[in-house]
């Protein structure tokens, strides 16, 4: 028996029959063709380039729905089967140097996976993983072998694979894959996205789980601890049959709060919204009880493509959402892109220090129409739901007035041209810069809502790199500092009565659902399948109660310490959750 431990990316208990998915990179060996021959070779690169093409096409055509964001990562992938960076640069490779063609291209894929690589941000990291999905493929088409492809399961089998593409996972919404294990990737990654859009367990960033695994091992895959164990005991497929049964009867015990409101045992009301990136998670969002969409990320649109995303399509992805909550508030961000995350169209400097150079609203603001474009998208799609729409990166009032007013030039160009929109339609920030909570009484004046994005709160106040493994164990969201910063940021909000919400990883966590009420928040949006606990424990709270112990709790000096008394507290509270 094999125990591994990676990422938990999508919670549950699976125990099945593996699958082996080739996704590796076919390893190439530097080797040259005599001049005669270049020709030769260009040509089986540019027909295993077109059989991959066709091989996309094939997929896509199987997606029922053209505006789903499936549909448009396998458009994307196509488009980079055009890059001129990958293609182009093969080709001139080859003819320069007489280089074989798999040579060549491995090369060139290379250099660009190692661009990925360097980037700070995890989102953007996993992305490179599309680019080596197309390689894999390439490379197959080249060598003459079968790409292997989940649409021919027919068992409920557990996947596992070094990693899988965007045209797997929009074949796996039709196949009977009970569970994923991949070798790498992350809770950002589409892998854990369309596992949690499934509902079926995932645990990803094995490292090791394809040179471990032997076709037909069994396999358990524990999505809720990030375990996989090869080739289990008896003893352990009794164990784990039990946990399973245990894990349904939590997800159904859970599954009758994500139909009840978040109201306190003194009638306290919370809202809590969910955090999407995809149009696929809107439905998985409504099944746990999400009211709303807190934070809709429009990054998407701009990555990995040859173009920018148009008014149009931008209008149309965000209507698709709009439409499916109906009734529901849809927070769109706007574009936080820039510094570390970038767009193949959209020139940018480097930087000694990306996360605090030109990106969120300060490119927006330099990037005017680029902006616009977003605006005026995001005010159509206003006329077809309860729509708000979000600045990132706020620092002060200036700021603040500089992007009302693009926000207003907006407005006037569709009055002119006599398209609808919601003239009423909210328009909030997100306070995730220190100075942005030491002047929220200011901010609240200009604007209709905040929303806390603790993620980048708690690295700027505490100078930490979150991605910076030697620092990251000072990333502590019970820091004294960062509690006091939220507690000024809702008292700004309140006293200008506008409401409050926190979008950061913090609002999704159990154990900071009872610190969050105490501090008088109005709103929470997480992860969905964290809606249903949060709730329960919100159902269990007395919001007084809550209020005078955090209170309490902001006199202590150490995160240690404070995180040592809510525990206890919680524990004397809610004896039967986990924390």
């Amino acid at each position: 028996m094999k125990v591994m431990h990676g990422i938990p990316a999508s919670a549950g208990v699976a125990i099945g029959r593996g699958f082996f998915l080739s996704r590796a990179l076919p390893s190439s060996v530097h080797s040259t063709v005599l001049r005669e021959k270049v020709e030769e070779e260009v040509s089986a690169f540019l027909r295993a380039v077109n059989r991959s093409k066709e091989q996309i096409r094939g997929i896509r055509e199987g997606v029922k729905d053209h505006s789903s964001e499936h549909y448009q990562i396998l458009s994307v992938h196509l488009a980079l089967l055009e890059d001129s960076m990958l293609i182009d640069q093969t080709v001139r490779l080859i003819r320069e140097n007489q280089f074989k063609a798999d040579w060549a291209f491995n090369k060139v894929l290379q250099n660009l996976l190692e661009t990925f690589h360097r980037i700070e941000d995890q989102y953007l990291r996993e992305r490179g993983h599309d680019l080596r999905q197309i390689g894999h493929r390439v490379l197959e088409n080249l060598a003459g072998r079968p790409v292997d492809s989940v649409a021919a399961i027919r068992d409920a089998v557990i996947v596992i694979a070094h990693d899988l593409s965007p045209a797997d996972t929009a074949q796996i919404l039709k196949s009977p894959v009970l569970a994923f294990a991949t070798d790498v990737g992350s809770k950002t990654s589409h892998t854990a996205i369309t596992a949690r859009s499934l509902g079926i367990p995932a645990v990803v960033g094995l490292e090791r789980v394809t040179d471990e695994f032997a076709e037909p091992d069994e396999i358990i895959v524990d999505g809720e601890e990030g375990i996989v164990i090869l080739r289990p005991t008896p003893e352990a497929i009794r164990e784990y049959t039990e946990k399973r049964k245990e894990y349904s009867l939590r997800i159904r015990d859970l599954s009758r709060f994500a139909r009840l409101p978040a109201v306190t045992r003194d009638g306290r009301t919370l809202r809590l919204h969910a955090n999407i990136e995809f149009a696929e998670e809107a439905d998985a969002a409504l099944r746990s009880g999400a009211e709303g969409v807190g934070l809709y990320r429009t990054e998407f649109l701009f990555l990995n493509r040859k173009d920018l995303p148009s008014e149009e399509e931008h209008f149309q992805t965000y209507r698709k959402v709009t439409e499916k909550f109906a009734r529901h508030p849809v927070t769109i961000r706007t574009l936080d892109l820039g510094g570390d995350k970038f767009a193949s169209q959209i020139e940018l400097a480097d930087e000694m220090n990306p996360a605090m150079g030109l990106r969120a609203i300060r490119f927006c603001l330099k990037e005017k129409e680029i902006f616009k474009a977003q605006v005026r998208a995001i005010l159509r799609a206003s006329s077809h739901g309860m729509v708000r729409m979000m600045f990132p990166m706020i620092s002060g009032v200036g700021e603040l007035r500089a992007a009302l007013a693009l926000v207003e030039e907006a407005r006037a160009e569709l009055r002119r041209k006599r398209i609808a929109f919601d003239k009423e339609m909210p328009v909030g920030i997100m306070v995730e810069i220190p100075s942005a909570a030491m002047v929220a009484d200011l901010l609240a004046r200009e604007v209709d809502f905040f929303s806390i994005g603790t993620n980048d709160l708690i690295q700027y106040a505490l100078a930490i790199d979150r991605v910076n493994e030697h620092v990251s164990y000072l990333y502590e969201p019970l820091h004294p500092a960062i509690l006091r910063l939220v507690r000024r940021t809702v008292e700004g909000a309140h006293d200008a009565r506008i409401p409050v919400s926190m979008c950061g990883e913090m609002a999704g966590e159990p154990l900071y659902a009872y610190v969050l009420l105490g501090l008088g928040m109005d709103e929470l949006s997480m992860n969905a399948t964290s809606i249903p606990r949060v709730k329960r424990i919100l159902r269990k709270s007395v919001a007084y109660e809550a209020k005078e112990f955090v209170s309490g709790l902001l006199l202590h000096g150490t995160a240690e310490e404070i995180g040592k008394i809510l525990r206890k507290k919680l524990e004397d509270l809610f004896p039967e959750e986990r924390f």
